[in-house]
């Protein structure tokens, strides 16, 4: 925040963003103690009537536009082409090839030519593969295919939320610097009455010439904080720009969020199963334990069927004479030795899979302490607004009584000076206040997978990765026979890590339950 009384620099800031709601045009310092206690609390401030742009609108400009949000759908239909890349590998691979070649040929005997040979001459072959049977090894690597789909759409949504979020922040900082904008010129209009006041009342000789550059002490430095803010909304300004690709013109005031629940318990449970987050650790968990299928396919046998016909001419000369090859196997391949290679890769697979594991607990814990840090400072912020708003009126009270007793030649000038000081800064803690109980609400929901685009904005398209169902068509004609068979052998060897999907599927399993915390703030 910024001093904007005297030149003391700037106050603290918070640790968290500072999201502002405007009330209104400020004209006077003094006004601040008509504004009821009532009208601070956050619920009567988000049902002002919007003005311009509203936050839905943003948020439904950066959802369709924002290039972060493009790149993270583009990753997500191509992790989903790899879905359709491992259900083709159970189908047959026809392969053609074919050529129409010239060709001479020159044999001389003691630098005689005796035969002469010349022509074009048209070759062709074709192949034909299909795997039959892998032990599993191709089930595990199409699972570890969807597995990596899922990751991507939960990253996906992740990101949505963290746009809406960041959004939300950039939306309220440009909110919050025009207030604070038009704090630092109300502070020079009231600087410069007093400076009026200053000067008459040194004319009379009831001021010193120390009161009177006391009083042009606090404009000029009143004067530099206008500039600050200036500027710090511009870097607001620009900020939006960023996210929403234009700057902003008129914005309403923040809308109403959607609600919270009673406990911090039920935050924690509706994080535990609507975090994108943790459900990207935990589809990453399950892509490393079909790995580990993977891996162990790898050291098994395989069968496969192949087909080969070729279509060759036996001279150079003319294609009359030609020569057709057909053949037909069934190829059992078996890895013997591998020097070490194939269990070393299990190992490494299943270690993989350990650290994967780990880092979804951490995950689990990391999700469980950010809805609980959220919830904290949106309670301590909520029971601090009342204060703020007391504060604001005994600081206006100050002030008219200084004013009085200057007119009384009870105080001098840097007394009043002071106490508007003080009011200001009241003021200011309690836009602060403000922004952080608007926030808090915010990245509380974040935390806990509630920003979704259709709860500011219903218009907002649903992401469709797969508009063209290309997925039903790979394989065919044997690939879905191939690939019910090849799953017998992929559940042999896989179902000795499952359990530890599933107990990865339940986060903080290991935390003790919170204490029990206020109820909603």
């Amino acid at each position: 925040m910024l001093a904007l009384v005297q030149g003391g620099g700037h106050a603290p800031q918070t640790t968290s963003p500072s999201l502002p709601r405007r009330h209104g045009t400020m004209r006077h310092v003094l006004l601040a103690a008509t504004i009821p206690v009532v009208l601070l609390t956050l619920p009567v401030i988000l049902a002002a009537p919007a003005r311009g742009e509203t936050l839905a609108e943003a948020i439904d400009i950066a959802f369709r536009q924002n290039p972060s949000l493009a790149a993270g759908r583009a990753a997500t239909r191509a992790a989903e082409e790899r879905i359709a890349q491992g259900k083709a590998r159970f189908g047959p691979t026809l392969s053609a090839d074919a050529a129409y070649t010239f060709a001479m040929r020159r044999v001389s005997v003691n630098g005689e030519t005796t035969i002469r040979q010349h022509g074009f001459t048209p070759d062709f072959s074709a192949s034909l593969e299909q795997p039959l049977f892998t032990f599993g090894r191709l089930s595990a690597q199409r699972r570890v295919a969807e597995a990596g789909y899922g990751s991507s759409m939960a990253d996906l949504h992740a990101a949505e939320q963290q746009t809406i979020a960041q959004v939300i922040v950039t939306y309220a900082n440009v909110l919050r610097d025009q207030q604070l904008v038009d704090i630092a010129r109300e502070n020079l209009t009231l600087l410069t009455e007093q400076l009026d006041q200053t000067q008459a009342r040194y004319g009379a000789r009831y001021a010193t010439e120390t009161d009177l550059q006391q009083t042009r002490n606090r404009i000029f430095s009143g004067q530099a904080q206008l500039e600050l803010a200036q500027g710090n909304l511009q870097a607001s300004r620009n900020g939006f720009r960023n996210l929403v690709g234009r700057y902003p013109q008129s914005l309403a005031p923040l809308p109403q969020l959607p609600p919270l629940p009673r406990t911090i318990e039920d935050a924690q449970a509706i994080a535990a199963t609507s975090s994108p987050v943790l459900e990207g650790a935990r589809m990453d968990l399950l892509a490393a334990q079909h790995q580990v299928a993977a891996a162990r396919g790898a050291t098994r046998p395989s069968l496969d069927l192949g087909g080969a016909v070729s279509r060759t001419p036996l001279s150079i000369e003319s294609d009359d004479l030609r020569e057709i090859d057909t053949q037909v196997q069934v190829a059992l391949t078996v890895p013997l030795y591998s020097s070490g290679l194939l269990s070393s890769q299990v190992r490494e697979a299943k270690q993989n899979a350990d650290s994967t594991s780990q880092q979804l607990e951490q995950t689990s814990r990391d999700l469980r302490e950010n809805v609980a840090s959220y919830w904290d400072q949106l309670a301590a912020t909520r029971r601090a607004l009342p204060a703020y708003a007391r504060a604001v009126s005994a600081a206006q009270a100050a002030l008219e009584g200084a004013r009085q007793q200057q007119l009384a030649g009870q105080v001098t000038s840097l007394d009043v000076l002071d106490t508007a000081r003080d009011l200001l800064t009241s003021r200011q803690a309690l836009a602060q206040a403000e922004a952080q109980l608007y926030v808090a609400h915010a990245l509380l929901l974040g935390s806990m997978g509630q920003l979704r685009p259709e709860s500011f904005s219903p218009n907002s398209p649903a992401f469709d990765p797969a508009p063209y169902e290309t997925l039903f068509y790979t394989g065919l004609p044997t690939g879905p026979v191939i690939e019910v068979l090849d799953v017998i052998g992929y559940d042999a060897g896989y179902k000795r890590s499952a359990v530890a999907v599933e107990h990865a599927e339940e986060p903080g399993h290991d935390m003790p339950p919170e204490p029990a915390r206020a109820p909603q703030p």
